[in-house]
């Protein structure tokens, strides 16, 4: 079968590769004349071909090149499209120090601070109007009154998000880009005014779903159940515990406590079974587009997630070729669900949700549809056969990107797979009446003890499998290793296609590409060294050599979260081999190359001094030359000079943390620039690395 042949079978590939294709070269070539040229380019060719196909016989070998301008014309498309998503930069000097009015669009509540995304309306009252900026405002201090669509007015004082600059750290700054946020800020609470209220649709329905969150932890149901209920059928997994997402990482389920297409069908079937007495009034079509509208509700209810969107794209197109009495097929839908939300979207193409869920869903679909699987006549084994090929093939197709961005590789995710989707839907259907009788005021006992019960099964079957260490492991995966293992996947289903042995012989070709690049990660990774990183609450000091690795942090005593640690930096741990991790307590700590015994520092030659909260206030030598240090670690709790720092220590470099206060990093860099001593700002320029190879 030729090109021609899958185009015409999937039409909607005509738009959606160019439109991709488009978004990327945005990021690329950031010019406006890029696309105008296209598009201008597109009308020439498009009007040459409608000329020269006057003539049947002409028109008859140009038939195939009107792909052309289409093409050309969806890359302007998908470049216009990203251009208008991107969010303006502004001129600080001129904004910052004025007074702003802003809608809150969401807001999220912690212990002590709150913080909220707001769209910035306008300046004071006589200035321009701001371009429809979007900021994350954070906040010291909570007001519990505030809420989505709420007007606030304060004082503008934005900054660019910024990475924290720690090795193998998230792109953060890039992924609230894509979000359409480049500017935060932080504030206190007091200077924050409600000045009225100007809600929208989604605002509203933001504030729908913070009421049914409350109904639920209002309940009787177990906060476990609680968290989990409000992940799966209201989309916020803000109160999933930390450990409980890495058990469910750990197995290869986490995509149970995100929704996704698995929870769209779940609830679809759900409205459309209480839907039924329709039938009998012979309203099917009526049955159909009530079904739609209500999920198209939940959309808008749950977020508009790219995972939702996309199910619910999917079979708004199954629905209507059954009311317009066309034929739907599946991975046409999946395309024309990418279209949709790329159009108004184009940042979901850089959203992991996005490409573990259309990536996984193509899989599936051409897995079944390519190969002619032989079912066991029992319909328990056929379910049970059934799902263990779509666990399989899903975890093939999803695994390498799961690694990639989550530094995780399981193997247990077919075997979780079986345990937990056979009980899911139904702790779906259950926790949906449970929220429906909760709505109206009332509660069935053993229903939410049936659910609690439920939870209990699911998240004790996840953390047993967690226990099993040969089921998982944290890997470090480049963006090479994806194309690689992408490009065999594709290469050994045309093999198992196709039955050709050059199908075979091309995958033995890439794989040893891919080892050989393994090989040089591996070999030009250093296998000692030490990392100060930078944090907002803590002065993380890392020394490794050869997989063991000490951890010290100086201004923090007996209450540092080692396991939090570990989750926030498992790339990092994964790329330097780190499998062994102490912390520094209060006794003499060491392993080869490195010890510590605070507030000193001997790491790998290099003597390192901390002062902030310790005892080196109480240091009075007699001769200060006798005490040379390589650096001086500053930290939040150092309320003195560099100056007197240095009559005590002769000091080579000063390290000022990352957890210094805005406000004193200033005074602190002039200071040594003053002394002309050294300094490096971790704040500024990030994590302060020593490799020693």
């Amino acid at each position: 079968m030729g090109s021609p042949s899958i185009l015409s079978r999937l039409p909607v590939l005509i738009l959606l590769v160019p439109l991709v294709v488009g978004i990327l070269l945005f990021k690329v070539v950031p010019f406006l004349w890029l696309p105008i040229t296209l598009a201008a380019l597109s009308g020439v060719a498009l009007l040459s071909l409608m000329v020269l196909m006057k003539s049947p016989a002409v028109a008859l070998r140009l038939r195939g090149f009107h792909i052309i301008p289409l093409s050309m014309f969806m890359i302007a498309v998908g470049w216009f499209a990203a251009y208008i998503a991107t969010p303006p930069e502004l001129n600080l000097k001129e904004v910052n120090s004025k007074a702003v009015l802003g809608r809150i669009e969401s807001i999220d509540f912690h212990e002590k601070s709150m913080e909220m995304q707001v769209k910035l309306l306008k300046l004071d009252e006589g200035e321009a109007p701001l371009k429809k900026s979007h900021i994350i405002l954070s906040t010291r201090g909570c007001d519990y009154e505030s809420a989505p669509g709420d007007l606030i007015a304060f004082k503008l004082n934005i900054e660019p998000v910024r990475n924290l600059g720690n090795p193998d750290e998230m792109d953060y700054a890039t992924y609230l880009l894509h979000k359409g946020i480049r500017y935060r800020q932080h504030a206190k609470l007091e200077s924050v005014t409600k000045v009225g209220e100007s809600p929208t649709l989604l605002t509203r329905a933001e504030n729908l779903r913070q009421t049914l969150e409350h109904k639920i932890l209002n309940s009787s149901l177990a906060p476990e159940t609680q968290s989990m209920l409000i992940a799966v059928l209201l989309g916020n997994d803000d109160f999933i515990t930390p450990e409980t997402r890495e058990h469910f990482s750990v197995v290869g389920v986490a995509h149970v406590l995100a929704l996704s297409g698995l929870h769209v069908a779940i609830i679809t079937l759900l409205i459309w079974f209480l839907l039924f007495p329709l039938d009998y009034m012979r309203a099917k079509k009526l049955r159909l587009v009530i079904t739609l509208l209500l999920l198209i509700g939940y959309d808008v209810l749950t977020g508009m997630s790219p995972s939702v969107v996309r199910a619910t794209v999917m079979i708004a197109f199954v629905f209507m070729s059954t009311l317009f009495y066309r034929k739907s097929t599946p991975l046409n839908s999946v395309a024309a669900a990418a279209l949709v939300i790329l159009v108004f979207s184009p940042g979901a193409l850089y959203s992991v949700g996005f490409q573990l869920s259309f990536i996984t869903v193509a899989a599936l679909i051409v897995f079944f549809q390519t190969f002619e699987i032989k079912y066991p006549s029992n319909r328990l084994l056929k379910y049970l056969y059934s799902l263990f090929l779509t666990s399989l093939v899903a975890m093939l197709s999803s695994t390498i990107l799961t690694a990639y961005y989550f530094n995780t590789l399981s193997v247990m995710t077919v075997l979780a797979n079986f345990v937990i989707l056979p009980v899911f839907p139904i702790f779906m259907i259950i926790g949906a009446v449970i929220l429906l009788l909760l709505t109206m005021g009332g509660s069935i006992g053993w229903l939410n003890s049936v659910l609690d019960w439920m939870t209990t099964f699911i998240n004790g079957s996840v953390n047993w499998l967690s226990t099993w260490r040969l089921g998982h492991n944290d890997v470090y995966v480049t963006w090479v290793a994806v194309v690689v293992y992408y490009a065999i996947l594709v290469l050994v289903t045309m093999w198992l296609y196709r039955r050709n042995i050059r199908w075979l012989l091309a995958a033995g070709v890439v794989l040893v590409i891919g080892l050989a690049h393994g090989i040089v990660v591996d070999v030009t990774t250093p296998k000692q060294g030490m990392v100060i990183f930078n944090s907002y609450n803590s002065t993380p000091v890392l020394c490794h050599n050869h997989g063991k690795a000490l951890l010290w942090v100086p201004d923090v005593e007996n209450d540092f979260d080692v396991e939090a640690f570990k989750r926030h930096h498992k790339a990092f741990l994964a790329h330097y081999s780190i499998d062994s991790l102490m912390l520094v307590d209060s006794t003499i700590c060491s392993i080869e190359g490195g010890i510590v015994n605070h507030p000193y520092a001997m790491m790998f030659d290099k003597k390192i001094l901390s002062v902030g909260k310790g005892h080196w206030k109480n240091y009075e030598p007699a001769d200060s030359s006798e005490v040379k240090f390589d650096f001086l670690l500053v930290t939040k709790q150092y309320h003195s000079t560099i100056a007197k720092a240095r009559k005590l220590f002769d000091v080579k470099t000063i390290v000022l943390s990352g957890d210094i206060y805005d406000d004193n990093i200033p005074a602190l860099e002039k200071e040594c620039q003053e002394l002309k001593v050294p300094y490096y700002s971790i704040k500024t320029s990030g994590a302060f690395i020593l490799h020693n190879r």
